[in-house]
């Protein structure tokens, strides 16, 4: 499964900003700059992740569509989680999905298992509330499933005040730097709806509902109009550059933020707010719930 959004911040003005329809980068590491501009070209990234003394993690389907990933400098408990002794990574890298933070915290997960270190205690003890069982391969939540955090939390070691709150109905609340408006704008309105499935994975974009395919009666024969497959990317491509297709879920059911989770993380939520949309522009997309860029406190 795809992770729908990431965000993330880095220093030196280093972001990676993607979605199902547009993804945005500035001064990465040039291992990861590299897999943007070699060919053939991959077809997305999964998961990208920095954190503080050059850590990153990022998984990415080249051109072919194998699942590849490339890390360096994880905390000791991360990579005992991701290896569990073993030679290779253990874990579900269509699914896995990893939050870097200060002093070797963070939080990992996929679609069977999750793994935490040094969390905030309050953040923390929410998430044990929640939790039924743990093993090394299996981590079960509360009501079913039902308790599993149903939201994208993005933190940002560079930038203790800024972050990104999706809930699973597509509302987002930011407090972002400046210089990241002018991408994160054109990407903000193209937020899509989200489901959160049974298990400790992150939300994913809800299936479109489908339109009713129009059938013609021509010499006794019925034919049937093609249609455009949901939640692709238009043909025309001056808009820049585009990642597809996100994968769609079954057998799954929404489930709205927990205000207890949000509690918490003890962060003043932004509302939504108005645009702080710069004169260079060069997208104009509407449909969405979310601010902006720039901290909008309630």
């Amino acid at each position: 499964m795809p992770i729908s959004v990431t965000f993330v911040l880095g220093k030196k003005e280093s972001y990676f900003f993607n979605t199902p329809k547009h993804w945005a980068w500035h001064n990465l590491p040039s291992d990861i700059e590299a897999l943007f501009t070699q060919t053939p070209a991959i077809q997305d990234v999964i998961e990208l992740a920095l954190g503080n003394n050059g850590t990153y993690f990022v998984s990415y389907r080249d051109h072919g569509g194998k699942i590849l990933c490339k890390h360096y400098n994880l905390p000791n408990a991360l990579t005992s989680w991701l290896y569990c002794s073993n030679a290779g990574i253990i874990r579900d890298l269509s699914s896995l999905s990893i939050t870097l933070g200060p002093y070797d915290s963070y939080y990992a997960w996929d679609s069977s298992s999750a793994s935490w270190s040094n969390l905030p205690p309050k953040l923390e003890k929410s998430i044990l509330n929640r939790l039924e069982t743990q093993d090394v391969l299996q981590t079960t939540w509360k009501a079913n499933g039902a308790e599993a955090p149903s939201f994208c939390l993005h933190l940002f070691p560079s930038h203790p005040n800024a972050y990104i709150l999706i809930t699973t109905g597509g509302k987002a609340f930011s407090n972002l730097p400046e210089f990241t408006w002018p991408d994160y704008n054109k990407i903000a309105p193209a937020f899509p709806s989200f489901t959160q499935t049974r298990s400790p994975i992150p939300p994913i974009p809800q299936p479109p509902p489908m339109r009713p395919q129009l059938q013609y009666t021509q010499q006794s024969s019925q034919q049937t109009i093609p249609q455009q497959r949901p939640n692709c990317c238009p043909n025309n491509t001056h808009m820049g550059q585009y990642n597809c297709c996100p994968q769609q879920t079954t057998h799954s059911a929404p489930y709205r933020i927990s205000p207890a989770f949000v509690n918490a993380l003890g962060a003043p939520l932004a509302q939504t707010g108005p645009f702080n949309t710069p004169t260079s522009t060069q997208y104009n997309v509407s449909g969405s719930n979310a601010n902006m860029g720039g901290p909008v406190y309630r």
